[in-house]
């Protein structure tokens, strides 16, 4: 049954707090716990699901790996989330269990090596980093689901247990995230086939899979102008943050390609920005708008640290002076400007980034864009990616509604 975070926060305190720790320990989890929540929040999400689990540990390595967090700290957000997902899955905790040094330990051996040999095989397809987590993150949860159905050796799988697959996955993870999950089963049984082990199952899983649309949140251009001057030049993030405000403005890149963007990625004689997309692995040029790059410079020259060894545009303003993180550092720079203005998005709240990219995308549908133009400008794969963005463009989805011709009811209702 799935829990708000909310509450299953609450659930795992009472049962840490019944474990007699000290008060001390009991606080660094509780403040570790706010931070998963903060976590779920920024990605609207309300519920800690297995795939969210690997997202924040992936996040929490990563932060590690780049110096924002000791290893200390890295250790007890671990640890807080393990232990929040075991009473998601249990109910309750076990102060043993969130002990295993490798999330493969808990399979059993023959099909732990059948984990290790996949996730050394997605290594060498060139995924994303993300990618590769997630469909590692499923396959393992099949794998440790086989022993249930009676299966220890993946050769004596068959199309009905990948269909039973499908089903037991479904109880696992929200219905917004199953197009993903089923990609990512299907990629594991591709594997099987390519290593020898199983052949012919990927027939087993679905084609298409229903994809759960949310509303679009944009912003209208004044208040997408109000949020990019609320920022202070004064201050000592002043210059930055209006940089990267500006940017996801005008050119609707990710949170992420914002906080990667590095210096040899701006051509300032061409007048133009090629990254790789941290999202799609794929390479994305666009023109250096001459705000944009205006406000670039100027943070460059003024504010950005100096005598620093990392080359990534926007650095952290108090050292470490590292890179800035897309899903906390630039969050709360969006959300700090949409503070300022008090500013309010259609649909939902959204105080993020991706708003300013929704909203950019909106207005050039506005202005008769065709959607194949847009797709290619926000850096997306294809046009299915970007067709959500046409239920924000109110006027010509007006044009769409049906009236009642023909099907009038026969007398008003009382």
């Amino acid at each position: 049954m799935s829990v708000p975070v909310g509450e299953l926060i609450a659930r795992t305190d009472s049962a840490v707090t019944a474990l007699g720790l000290a008060p001390s320990t009991l606080w660094q989890y509780r403040w570790a716990w706010s931070q998963v929540e903060l976590f779920c929040s920024q990605r609207g999400d309300d519920e800690l699901t297995d795939e969210i689990t690997a997202e924040f540990l992936c996040f929490v390595a990563g932060e590690h790996g780049l110096g924002r967090i000791k290893d200390w700290k890295r250790k007890l957000l671990r640890k807080a989330v393990l232990v929040l997902s075991e009473v998601a899955r249990t109910g309750t905790y076990r102060w043993s269990v969130s002990r295993r040094r490798h999330p493969n330990d808990g399979l059993e051996a023959v099909l732990r090596r059948v984990q290790d040999q996949f996730e050394e095989w997605l290594t060498g397809r060139g995924l994303a980093l993300d990618t590769q987590h997630l469909y590692a993150t499923v396959a393992r949860t099949v794998l440790a689901w086989l022993p249930e159905r009676g299966i220890t050796d993946v050769r004596q799988l068959s199309r009905e247990d990948v269909s039973a697959a499908v089903v037991f996955l479904g109880g696992r993870y929200r219905p917004g995230s199953m197009r993903t999950v089923v990609t990512a089963l299907r990629v594991w049984c591709r594997f099987l086939e390519d290593a020898g082990l199983r052949a012919g199952l990927d027939g087993a899983v679905p084609a298409v899979f229903s994809r759960r649309i949310h509303a679009v949140r944009v912003l209208s251009a004044r208040a997408v102008e109000q949020l990019v001057d609320s920022t202070d030049p004064g201050t000592l993030t002043g210059r930055r943050d209006r940089a990267m405000l500006l940017l996801a403005a005008r050119t609707g890149l990710r949170p992420g390609d914002i906080a990667g963007l590095r210096l040899q990625d701006i051509d300032w004689r061409q007048g133009q920005i090629t990254l790789i997309q941290r999202k799609t692995a794929t390479v994305l040029t666009l023109p250096l708008l001459a705000d944009v790059g205006t406000a670039i410079a100027e943070y460059l020259l003024h504010d950005r640290p100096a005598g620093v060894g990392d080359d990534h545009v926007f650095l952290r303003s108090q050292a470490p002076h590292v890179a800035l993180s897309p899903s906390s550092d630039l969050y709360h720079v969006a959300a700090g400007a949409f503070a300022r203005t008090h500013a309010a998005s259609t649909g939902e709240a959204g105080r993020g980034m991706r708003v300013l990219r929704a909203s950019l995308a909106t207005r050039m549908l506005e202005r008769d864009t065709p959607l194949p133009v847009i797709a290619g400008a926000l850096g997306h794969r294809g046009i299915d990616s970007a067709k959500h963005y046409l239920a924000a463009d109110e006027d010509r989805m007006r044009q769409c509604c049906l009236d009642l011709v023909g099907i009038e009811p026969d007398q008003a209702r009382p």
